[in-house]
């Protein structure tokens, strides 16, 4: 579901010598195409040398003049979006790939974000639901309280038909805009699909009610395009103390986005605008 480094790495790479001049490197990369190398003392990689470093650096020098040597590595299992993290935490555009004790390649912040370029909706600019489940497993990993707020615009299919589908997706907008005004740095919001949304929040659903109840004022009481009419339904879903040996994180996940999406359903069959589940009865609606 997730993607890892191990789908997005650069597994072809040159490796250079310590003692390699680097007109004898420049001329390399111009000769193979390549941008970046690694750095080889005794058959041990050392550093790292990128297109930056290469062009900067007088033909004169050598490759332990101008190589970085206080790179980072990742495992092979990381997800790309740990490694955004990493990159961001340590400012760094490039990180060798490490499997167990054997490098298999590095990955660059350019190729990085081109995967992640594909995991953003272009309407909203919203993350799609990778993200979530990312930061959900984070949560999970880490046996912190956690709930889910999914959000249904109402009668969606009807606007669309009745307003077309620009006034549909100006509205999806600015639902977005909403969600990301009211978003916390410690809340994390994606569109799940289609006029569906997901709010993901770190604690439990006594504090989720209050922002689903926030957010549900703030899109009924704004002025939408046209001044159509526009409301939503929310269902919320939490649990805690799920954690055990034989848990299986990625079922855990699902089974609270299956069931805060039953009683988003629910809360639009009952026309009242949030329906909320817990622990005890969460395995029952699922």
């Amino acid at each position: 579901m997730i993607r890892k480094v191990s789908n997005i790495m650069v597994r072809d790479f040159t490796v250079v010598d310590v003692l390699n001049g680097v007109r004898f490197i420049k001329e390399l990369a111009l000769k193979k195409d390549i941008d970046n190398f690694l750095v080889a003392e005794n058959n041990e990689i050392v550093g790292i040398i990128t297109k930056k470093q290469l062009i900067a650096a007088h033909p004169n020098r050598i490759a332990a003049d101008v190589m970085l040597n206080n790179f980072v590595c990742v495992s092979i299992d990381t997800s790309i979006w740990k490694v955004k993290e990493i990159f961001n935490k340590n400012d760094i555009d490039i990180s060798l790939v490490k499997n167990g004790e054997n490098i298999e390649g590095f990955i660059t912040e350019e190729i990085l974000n081109v995967e992640l370029g594909k995991h953003i909706d272009l309407l909203t600019g919203l993350y799609k639901s990778d993200y979530i489940f990312y930061k959900a497993i984070e949560l999970v990993e880490n046996n912190r309280e956690m709930s889910l707020i999914f959000i249904d615009v109402n009668k969606f299919g009807y606007i669309n038909k009745e307003y077309g589908h620009v006034c549909g997706d100006m509205i999806l907008k600015d639902i977005a805009d909403l969600l990301k005004e009211f978003t916390a740095p410690d809340l994390h919001v994606c569109r799940f699909g289609g006029d569906e949304f997901i709010v993901l929040t770190p604690y439990y659903i006594d504090k989720s009610e209050i922002k689903a109840r926030e957010i549900l004022k703030a899109v009924n009481e704004y002025e939408f395009v046209n001044r159509i009419p526009v409301t939503i339904s929310a269902g919320i879903a939490g649990k805690t103390d799920f954690m055990n040996k034989d848990t299986d994180i990625n079922s855990v996940i699902l089974k609270l986005v299956n069931t805060a999406s039953l009683a988003s359903t629910k809360a639009k069959k009952d026309k009242k605008g949030l329906f909320v589940v817990c622990d005890e009865n969460i395995d029952q609606i699922a």
